[in-house]
């Protein structure tokens, strides 16, 4: 039961017997219903039906990204069914059914983009609800990534994909090419820059995983807003692991405040839990200097990625083995951080001793030499 893992348990002590577990049940026994929140669950059956869903997910959502070992859910779970019986504070400035509804949807829009690549079928439903205008884009991603890297997509067996994916995707580069409020995304998008990557006609998109993912990176800005569930718009990690390509997708692209717009991802949830390197990049985020333009949004957006590649195990040769001195940071908290990512990719990535610690050190000295820049 997803109650009975966590503890102290949040919202009930007993979990419903298992021919309550569909119906009009919560995934919760109503009979030790207690208080505000819980009763207001058993007594709703929408919202009953929330928390079911919620349970489902959860437990689709426990394995990592990588396909092993356990995704760092656990955590993100026990944060929001902490909000979930915050909704039950005296003077809430809104109804309780009205604030867990909203808590439901938040919560369950994250679980089930989590669960959209291993799971499309209990996912789908779930995103098109939450959040119809971006659902499209996160069904497109999950067609691209059950398709090998850089698949050919003129292949026949791939048409009926190729179809679907261009009837999903068509209406946003439209958007992009003839509205004017579009036109730099438009404009960055057709530029081929260093990497002779351009999006003209959604037909260039199949060209590689770069051209899909530099079309995925200039739309997150120009969704409309706000989406149901209230949350950030996030690509699934697991569809990044499946095509490292995606990870462009949510890079720093326009120099500007959009970059603060783009697709994120959902990989510190997805992937194994990783505190050390969690705990040393709050300390980088708290001692960050005053910036001042808007290009500071690019910088802030090209840490988060060095943070992410060092999760995924993508980070670039470094060629130095030097950390920059960061105010706020010891030597011990980059040790901790460097040891900790050696023993995770030696355990998931299945690295040898030697290679993990050169990845570890390589995604170090990225963290450090981009943490503070303004």
């Amino acid at each position: 039961m997803l109650l009975l893992a966590l503890a102290p348990l949040v919202l009930a002590a007993t979990p419903a017997p298992a021919s309550l577990q569909t119906g009009t049940a919560p995934s919760f026994a109503c009979t030790a219903a207690a208080a505000p929140v819980e009763k207001a669950i058993c007594a709703d059956p929408s919202l009953a039906a929330l928390d079911r869903e919620m349970a489902q997910l959860f437990g689709l959502a426990k394995p990592s990204a990588f396909g092993a070992g356990p995704s760092n859910q656990l955590a993100a779970q026990r944060t929001a069914l902490r909000e979930i019986r915050a909704c039950d504070v005296p003077k809430a400035t809104r109804p309780l059914r009205a604030c867990l509804e909203q808590r439901y949807a938040t919560r369950n829009q994250a679980l089930a983009i989590a669960v959209l690549i291993p799971a499309p079928a209990t996912a789908l439903p779930v995103l098109r609800r939450g959040d119809p205008g971006f659902a499209p884009i996160l069904e497109a991603v999950q067609l691209w990534s059950e398709v090998p890297v850089d698949a050919r997509w003129d292949a026949p067996e791939r048409a009926r994909a190729r179809a679907r994916i261009t009837a999903l995707l068509q209406p946003y580069l439209t958007a992009l090419q003839t509205s004017a409020d579009q036109s730099y995304g438009n404009s960055i998008l057709r530029d081929p820059g260093a990497d002779g990557v351009a999006v003209k006609t959604i037909a260039d998109i199949f060209r590689s995983d770069r051209h899909f993912a530099a079309f995925l990176n200039v739309i997150g800005p120009y969704l409309d807003e706000p989406n149901v569930s209230g949350m950030p718009r996030t690509l699934p990690c697991a569809a990044i692991v499946r095509h490292p390509a995606l990870l462009r997708a949510t890079g720093p692209v326009f120099g500007s405040t959009l970059d603060s717009f783009i697709l994120g991802n959902d990989c510190r949830e997805t992937l194994p839990p990783l505190p050390a390197l969690d705990a040393l990049e709050a300390k980088l985020w708290q001692r960050w200097p005053p910036c001042d333009g808007t290009i500071r949004f690019s910088f802030f957006r090209g840490f988060a990625s060095d943070i992410d590649r060092a999760r995924l195990g993508a980070s670039p040769r470094a060629g130095k083995s030097a950390l920059p001195a960061r105010k706020g940071v010891t030597a011990a908290d980059t040790a901790r951080a460097e040891r900790e990512l050696a023993a995770h990719y030696v355990r998931y990535l299945h690295r040898d001793s030697a290679a993990a610690a050169r990845a570890a050190r390589d995604a170090m000295v990225e963290i450090m030499t981009d943490a503070h820049a303004c």
